[in-house]
């Protein structure tokens, strides 16, 4: 049997619904008279109506696809927020551009279940592979770690052979960051130590882990957990030793929705929204643009929330590379700034995500490109000069 993180993990489905629903009436409230966008969209809805799932479903949808835009119309945050910027901890930008707030230190996107449930415990030393430029994840895993006792070291993005280093002499036990950098790490460490390093256990995200990525991660000996987590969100669901699925985060409320908004049944595909209980930055019926499915829970299991069958792709028109999503209208922005016509294909190399942008040359460096490339997706890609790309999508996914 799993040792728990808190008592919220075994609480019963009743008594776990009760203490979310008697909360979340009072934070509607707060949000219809302090925040501008709430207070516009649930204008004529009563909050006491939140008090239970049936009720929240009365409430409009706030849509991740729109916010960036929104905010771009309402800076900085869209009107989503409820206190002023600087009474955040910390403000974030992930591609869109979408800005996001910390609002409190104290393992704010509640990772430390995850972390937990992943057998991290004090005395663990974390090599730490996400960004904390620009983006949260390395503040996200950072929190949960730290809230697991762990130390953390925090290696970042990229500088591998810098990283390859500090493995060697730091010997962290544990890893976190997507599922396919660590086979780069574990590779090029092996190539030039010959031998394992000392990494045990991991916990990912940003990524799905495959079933050949799964084998690898056996092969090398060490325990590969996911994690489900967005950043304005934090985290959303996470794995549990031998149990099937994820466990949804207690702390949060899920619903997964057909395209009207109605909850779909046991095993059926919907798109993921949830909200959250943070009173300065809320998100309330946030569709995430995920796409899921509940399956049944383990009646053996000490974690009695509700499972998701995991990420299933997308409900809308955005894709997922090296744990970072890219969208249609940033392809269209590095067009714009070149004057030219692009589309960005994204294929995979082994277990690594690889993505080219192929344009007709029209007398601008491959270098800019890549440049404005970077800076619009946050992903660093190559260049193709091809005759001509009329009749290629936007975005031309060949991983599949």
């Amino acid at each position: 049997m799993n040792e728990l993180f808190d008592a919220k993990e075994s609480l019963s489905p009743a008594e776990r619904e009760e203490s979310l629903f008697q909360r979340l009436p009072t934070v509607i409230e707060n949000a219809k008279t302090h925040s501008e966008h709430y207070g516009n969209i649930f204008a004529d809805i009563d909050a006491s109506k939140a008090s239970h799932r049936e009720g929240l479903g009365q409430f409009p949808i706030t849509r991740k696809f729109n916010v960036p835009s929104q905010q771009q119309i309402k800076p900085p945050f869209g009107g989503l927020n409820s206190v002023a910027i600087g009474q955040m901890a910390r403000v974030f930008q992930s591609p869109g551009p979408l800005y996001e707030a910390q609002t409190d230190e104290s393992d704010f996107w509640r990772m430390g279940r995850a972390f937990h449930a992943a057998g991290f415990r004090s005395g663990d030393l974390v090599h730490n592979t996400l960004s904390y430029h620009f983006s949260p994840g390395g503040f996200i895993m950072d929190g949960g770690a730290r809230a697991c006792g762990c130390a953390v070291f925090p290696a970042g993005v990229g500088n591998t052979e810098a990283q390859i280093e500090a493995i060697k002499q730091l010997q962290p036990t544990g890893y976190t960051g997507t599922p396919s950098y660590l086979l780069t790490l574990l590779q090029k460490y092996q190539e030039q130590y010959g031998e394992l390093t000392s990494f045990t256990k991991a916990l990912v995200s940003g990524e799905a882990v495959t079933a050949e990525m799964q084998q690898a991660f056996i092969e090398k000996g060490i325990a590969v957990f996911q994690a489900y987590a967005s950043a304005e969100l934090g985290l959303i669901a996470y794995q549990v030793a031998g149990e099937q699925g994820l466990v949804i985060a207690e702390d949060i409320i899920v619903e997964i929705v057909d395209p009207e908004g109605i909850p779909v049944q046991l095993g059926e595909v919907g798109e993921v929204v949830v909200t959250s209980l943070d009173e300065k930055f809320p998100l309330i019926r946030y569709a995430t643009g995920d796409l899921s499915a509940y399956i049944e829970n383990d009646a053996n299991s000490s974690y009695t929330n509700m499972r998701i069958k995991g990420w299933m792709g997308r409900a809308d028109s955005a894709v997922k590379v090296k744990g970072l999503f890219v969208y249609p209208h940033q392809i269209q922005e590095v067009c714009r700034r070149h004057e030219i016509k692009g589309s960005l294909k994204i294929e995979r190399d082994g277990f690594n995500d690889t993505i080219t942008f192929c344009c007709e040359d029209n007398h601008i460096s491959a270098e800019e490109i890549q440049a404005t490339l970077q800076s619009v997706t946050k992903l660093k890609g190559n260049v193709l000069f091809v005759p001509n790309t009329a009749d290629q999508p936007l975005i031309n996914d060949l991983r599949n």
